[in-house]
């Protein structure tokens, strides 16, 4: 076997099939890491990110300017609102001298618009263009964590006014303290006695990153209206900080070499170099918060891989679990169930089990109802055997077992055997009962 061989068999099997308690800790790391990022890969076509962070980009437009200035009314009532330049100016900076024009662009805006004279509807106009901009963050947050509903308009003025608060003025609070810090004289005679002049400046270096991964930390962990794990929130944090720094230093020399862009746009060629950063940007962001719903919920990516594969054993698996669910639904006395919700209850991605719910739909297992709209079992569980539900997995009808492939070495009735021990095994197990078991063995 060739080594590219090799490495595609490691990609496509040995990655999946590792049991990472079983290898030393630095190999558990890099196999975790590494599953990550194929399955953020992976989803980035079923998630639509690119699409999502081009609405963001949109409505980012929009509500830029009236964010910052409630923002600066914010900063200014506690005395930090000369941060909010420097701070814009650092997100900008990979557009190189036009970053610096359209952060003096966008503060002469700022500045420019008066709160005081706008009256109440103007106002209302600005609270309301700022809350747009965090509901579209949610929204797209929401999708990649797959929850069902957003928050209530109560809940949205608390938690949003909370970020809007809180947000900001760590950040810009941490970046002027950084600031003043390398400013002082203490600091300064320190920086000369070797090596804690080193190790300061290294600090120094590091500390926009740690700043930069704890608003990413604070975004993944609070903005979604679902309970993200710490842990999990940092991973994305961290993550997306990285990853930001990396695009920064490659579209810093993306338009160091576009010049063209000038001679093509003109004037406008700082617009689309604004925009395409500003869209790279939100990109990064739910890249970040892809892999916080992977790093707390692994069976997902896990999921979509194996479904990939076509392994037999997954298939039936997952098809036996969104029964359950729907079994367990419908003995309760509700409803049809929408596949979001089916795909939320099991911690699956949604395209994943539409695709199941597809298949057995065909297979006339399910059901798909307008009124309400869902999907639900076609008949009463207890009238769905095991046996039927395999069958249906496996795609399998009567007539197959009889075809002859001009072959009469035993494969026939060895095969044979097989299902009748099958069947047998499972004789009279319903769906009912599968999901009755777990409660007869509880008492």
């Amino acid at each position: 076997m060739t080594k590219l061989a090799h490495i595609s068999q490691f990609f496509k099997q040995d990655l999946w099939t590792i049991d990472p308690a079983s290898v030393p800790t630095l190999q558990r790391i890099g196999i975790h890491a590494l599953r990550l990022a194929i399955a953020v890969a992976l989803e980035f076509r079923h998630r639509l990110l690119d699409a999502r962070a081009a609405g963001l980009v949109y409505t980012t437009l929009l509500s830029l300017v009236p964010f910052l200035a409630v923002m600066f009314s914010v900063l200014k009532a506690f005395g930090v609102h000369q941060q909010i330049e420097p701070v814009l100016a650092q997100a900008l900076e990979p557009l190189g001298p036009n970053g610096q024009e359209i952060t003096r662009t966008i503060i002469g805006f700022v500045d420019n618009l008066k709160i005081g004279v706008l009256g109440i509807v103007g106002i209302a106009g600005l609270f309301y263009t700022t809350y747009s901009l965090i509901d579209k963050i949610e929204e797209a947050l929401n999708a990649i964590w797959l929850v069902r509903e957003g928050r209530s308009w109560g809940r949205k003025f608390a938690d949003y006014l909370s970020a809007v608060l809180v947000g900001p003025l760590l950040v810009v609070t941490a970046f002027g303290l950084l600031a003043s810090v390398h400013s002082t004289t203490l600091v300064q005679r320190v920086l000369d006695i070797q090596p804690f002049g080193y190790l300061m400046l290294l600090a120094g270096q590091l500390l926009p990153f740690v700043i930069l991964s704890g608003l990413f930390t604070f975004l993944y962990k609070f903005i979604p209206h679902t309970h993200v794990r710490f842990d999990s929130a940092l991973v994305g944090g961290i993550t997306a900080a990285v990853i930001w720094g990396i695009a920064g230093e490659v579209f810093a020399m993306f338009v160091a070499q576009s010049a063209q862009y000038s001679a093509i746009y003109s004037g406008f060629a700082v617009l689309v170099l604004f925009l395409l950063w500003l869209y790279v940007g939100w990109l990064i962001v739910l890249i970040g918060a892809q892999f916080s719903f992977f790093h707390q919920y692994p069976a997902a990516y896990v999921s979509r891989l194996l479904w990939q594969q076509g392994t037999q054993a997954f298939r039936e698996r997952l098809a036996l679990s969104l029964l359950v669910v729907l079994t367990r639904r419908y003995l309760k006395g509700e409803g049809p169930m929408p596949a979001g919700n089916l795909a939320v209850e099991l911690h699956l991605p949604v395209s994943l089990v539409t695709e199941q719910v597809r298949h057995l739909v065909d297979t006339e297992l399910l059901g798909l109802m307008a009124k309400p709209e869902g999907i639900s079992l076609t008949k009463p569980p207890e009238l769905i055997s095991i046996t039927e539900v395999l069958d249906a997995i496996h795609k399998g009808r009567a007539a197959d077992a009889t075809i002859s492939l001009g072959t009469d070495d035993g494969i026939h009735e060895m095969l044979c055997r097989r299902d009748t021990a099958i069947e047998q095994a499972l004789a009279g197990q319903t769906l009912r009962s599968l999901v009755e078991i777990p409660l007869s063995r509880k008492t």
